[in-house]
């Protein structure tokens, strides 16, 4: 065997490893990123289902506070999304705005209670997660206060 050279085939090996490293990642990125945008979505639409149920319990709280009348109160925690940018208030709803991409997306709630002078003006801005608000009826008509309200 003296004189006789054997053949080595160890960059062979390497380039097929290369080869079949490369054509796994070329089909498993596709496959991520499709992952990743149907998850995008479904938190969307978890979001849209938990303001509009945070939304609810707003609106509610302030019926049942109206309804009740003078003196009434009740605190009411509310779970806002991960992505609320504020909760304003109208005549006769609750609107919740959620960013969602590049754009706000808003939920809103009817209640038939009417709000103090000056309520409607209020926006509850920067606050996520478990919040509680406090609901209470001064001479007919529904106030409400938070932690951090001016």
């Amino acid at each position: 065997m003296e004189g006789r050279r054997v053949n080595s085939f160890k960059g062979q090996s390497s380039v097929e490893m290369l080869a079949t490293v490369g054509l796994v990642l070329l089909l498993l990125v596709p496959v991520l990123l499709l992952l990743l945008v149907g998850a995008q979505v479904r938190f969307e639409d978890l979001s849209n289902i938990q303001a509009n149920a945070a939304a609810r319990v707003v609106a509610d709280s302030i019926n049942q506070v109206y309804i009740e009348g003078n003196g009434a109160s009740k605190v009411a925690v509310v779970n806002l999304p991960s992505n609320t940018a504020h909760v304003s208030f109208s005549e006769n709803e609750v609107i919740l705005a959620l960013q969602s991409g590049n754009a706000l997306t808003e939920v809103s709630y009817p209640f038939f209670g009417k709000l103090a002078d000056g309520e409607t003006e209020n926006r509850i801005e920067g606050r996520r997660g478990l919040m509680p608000i406090r609901f209470y009826n001064e001479g007919g008509k529904v106030r409400f206060d938070y932690e951090g309200k001016e």
